[in-house]
């Protein structure tokens, strides 16, 4: 008995040791990555001057923008492998329907339709790097009042978007058999996704308050998304809600809208413009601000890809 509650007694107590190793490895690592990253001024203890006499820790905001990009990664990792189950499904449909070729290797098309997902992705982020340079060359003309240019601007954008699904082609101008069309959009919701979570995470170490603004908009828009042809062909409540928000995410989140509606809750919308949106983004280009990157090259084809994910032929 001695000798069983001495082993008792070194068994808790060699658990204990663990537990408190395990405990001060962690606290050295993250001591060790903390004191590394205030060498390079990215400390979770950085503060914000909110106000002249004010200041708040970045860890307030940190937990929440977390919270929100976290289940980005793991929603478009789950889209995928849904799709690609729905596709391997259809592939021994097809073998046990035709067993007079299963013995001749086949390459299957719906097997690369992810494919077609990025190279819609990498179109559309192809367009922002485009559109961000129209600025520049707009306002080299002279005496053009802001609504001209704004508008302008949204017809050489819509103009370059359509030409460049012309030249290098896109999902909608590839053929595709009706059984895997409810795969593609999947596909293109989850290369979507992945997509705006990284291009939070870079902004998040550039402009943390532009990515945490953006990460309230562009979360939900993109895991709203949905073809609305499902819905309605659904015919029900849940289906008709759902339609009705993505519609409305859609209109609200496109940014001169976001940036009328912001402006007239703060001055009012009798003293809000349409065509303040452009002396806005004129003098964040002036300024060199990485908001207006943000702005074109991952908010801006985001909400197309949501578009065009909302309008995809099911």
């Amino acid at each position: 008995m001695e000798i069983l509650s001495k082993r008792l007694a070194n068994y808790k107590n060699r658990h204990s040791e663990l537990l408190l190793q395990g405990g001060r490895l962690v606290e050295g690592v993250i001591r060790s990555v903390n004191n590394l990253l205030e060498k390079f001024h990215q400390s979770f203890f950085l503060y914000l001057l909110t106000s002249p006499n004010r200041f708040v820790s970045v860890g307030v905001y940190m937990i929440p923008f977390a919270l929100l990009v976290a289940p980005l990664p793991m929603v478009a990792a789950s889209l995928f492998a849904d799709a690609s189950r729905k596709n391997s499904g259809m592939e021994n449909k097809e073998v046990t329907t035709f067993p007079a070729f299963s013995d001749i290797p086949t390459i299957t098309f719906g097997s690369w339709r992810w494919l077609h997902a990025a190279k819609t992705v990498f179109i559309v982020h192809f367009w922002g790097a485009v559109v961000t340079l129209l600025p520049h060359f707009l306002s080299l003309v002279p005496d053009s009042p802001p609504l001209t240019n704004l508008l302008t601007w949204i017809v050489l954008s819509v103009s370059s978007l359509l030409i460049l699904q012309v030249i290098l082609g896109s999902s909608f101008s590839l053929p595709s058999m009706n059984q895997t069309q409810g795969m593609e959009w999947t596909l293109l919701k989850s290369v979507t996704i992945a997509a705006a979570c990284t291009g939070l995470c870079i902004m998040s170490v550039i402009n943390f308050a532009t990515a945490e603004i953006g990460a309230l908009m562009l979360v939900p828009m993109c895991l709203m998304a949905r073809p609305l042809r499902i819905d309605a062909k659904a015919k029900t409540l849940k289906s008709f809600s759902r339609a009705a928000c993505n519609v409305v995410l859609i209109i609200l989140f496109f940014p001169p809208v976001t940036f009328y509606l912001w402006k007239g809750a703060l001055v009012g919308l009798d003293n809000a413009r349409i065509g303040d949106f452009w002396n806005w983004v004129e003098s964040l280009w002036t300024w060199n601000s990485a908001t207006y990157i943000y702005i074109c090259m991952v908010h801006l084809p985001c909400w197309v890809l949501c578009v065009h994910t909302l309008g995809y032929p099911c």
